[in-house]
């Protein structure tokens, strides 16, 4: 009898053993099938580039996300909503009826405009949550894990290494829609990428120390064989090389600080000085035509086509540097927009492109004194 129950005992611990080994595979199992959740916290502003600023922060928080997915998926946004939460499309109010039906199409919701099933899913998820719809933190938090499998869509483009290609995988793929935009999507992720990826690196930096300005500079010198190319080794007025970050002596002069703001009339090629200059005088509301040539140019041409033009630097006007004036190309020249005038009125600052990651559309500034071979243009 005492051999029989020791068998028993002996099978009952076997049995609860194995038990205890079936429970845990599953539970070790079952964490491969949990979404990655990620909490977010999207700042509410209508400022564009602070709402952007914040995605992009909450995004880098998730693993495996790289600059380049993360600027693709800013580039898709800014095309969808321009980074309103609140918008739907065609700039319709707010309808139940429409907005709860699955298979009405052309009424999109939010940041990334979602429509039809997935315009429910979000209200569905909204209410779950006792939120609003348009709140930006939860449209986050709903794309990256609550969308269904466009959430797994939606991380592998924010994975990507390219940032075109993470572009048009998020348009195509994970959007689907917006046929015909991808060249505008691209322009407005480049920029993102152009911003957001430099802000890390140490191209270029602007720190200030008892009221001066130190800079380092790891790439002072660029080239490029079209466009405008700004040799920085060069002279350049009295503290001249080339800062990411605005002086402090200038801060307080500059009223617009959108200096990444792209428009889609612009031709120049992306990256380039005449590309950014002209970005930034349709930002200021002082535009200049495409069709300017190279920075060089920009003199001679504005003169022809009715452009004031001046030899002392006014603010929010454009600046033609000729053929190695201030350090511009030996043979394609360059050119900035005027920023603010020193207070002492012999220097002015200028921001401008392709001087700094030459091609990647990096904004810089530098001071300088107006001297031979620039020449400043109003835009109309």
């Amino acid at each position: 009898m005492k051999k029989l129950l020791k068998g028993y005992l002996i099978a009952i611990l076997g049995l609860v053993f194995l038990i205890v080994l079936i429970l845990g595979m599953f539970a070790g199992n079952s964490n491969q099938c949990q979404s990655t959740n990620t909490s977010v916290t999207v700042t509410t502003s209508a400022d564009k580039e602070a709402v952007a600023q914040s995605i992009h922060d909450n995004l880098k928080k998730v693993s495996g996300v790289t600059e380049a997915g993360i600027a693709g998926y800013l580039g898709n946004m800014e095309v969808e909503s321009g980074f309103n939460p609140k918008i739907i499309e065609s700039n319709a109010t707010y309808d139940e009826t429409k907005a709860l039906n699955a298979n009405l199409s052309g009424y999109a919701f939010g940041l990334n405009q979602w429509d039809s099933a997935r315009r429910v899913a979000l209200l569905t998820y909204a209410k779950a949550q006792s939120k609003q719809w348009s709140d930006a933190s939860l449209q986050l938090d709903f794309a990256l894990n609550h969308d269904g499998t466009n959430s797994d869509l939606l991380k592998q483009g924010l994975k990507m290494t390219d940032v075109n290609q993470a572009t048009e995988f998020l348009r195509a793929k994970w959007e689907r829609g917006g046929q015909g935009t991808t060249t505008k999507r691209q322009a407005f992720a480049r920029n993102w990428y152009a911003k957001f990826s430099n802000e890390s690196s140490n191209s270029a930096v602007d720190t200030a120390m008892n009221g001066t300005e130190t800079t380092q500079n790891t790439d002072n010198t660029t080239n490029n064989t079209s466009g405008c190319t700004t040799n920085v080794t060069q002279g350049m007025g009295t503290s001249g090389a080339p800062v990411k970050e605005i002086p402090s002596a200038y801060k307080n002069k500059i009223k617009d600080t959108n200096f990444t703001a792209i428009s889609s009339t612009n031709t120049y090629a992306f990256g380039q000085c005449t590309w950014y200059v002209y970005n930034r005088m349709q930002e200021l509301g002082t535009p200049v035509e495409n069709g300017l040539g190279n920075g060089a140019d920009w003199s001679k041409k504005a003169k022809t086509k009715g452009y004031k033009t001046d030899t002392q630097p006014h603010v929010g006007w454009a600046v033609s540097f000729s053929q190695g004036a201030d350090g511009a190309d030996a043979t394609y020249g360059h050119v900035a927009v005027v920023e603010a005038i020193s207070d002492d009125k012999k220097h002015f600052l200028v921001s401008e492109c392709n001087v700094v990651s030459s091609g990647s559309g990096t904004v810089s500034f530098r001071e300088l004194t107006a001297g031979t071979g620039v020449t400043f243009i109003q835009g109309k």
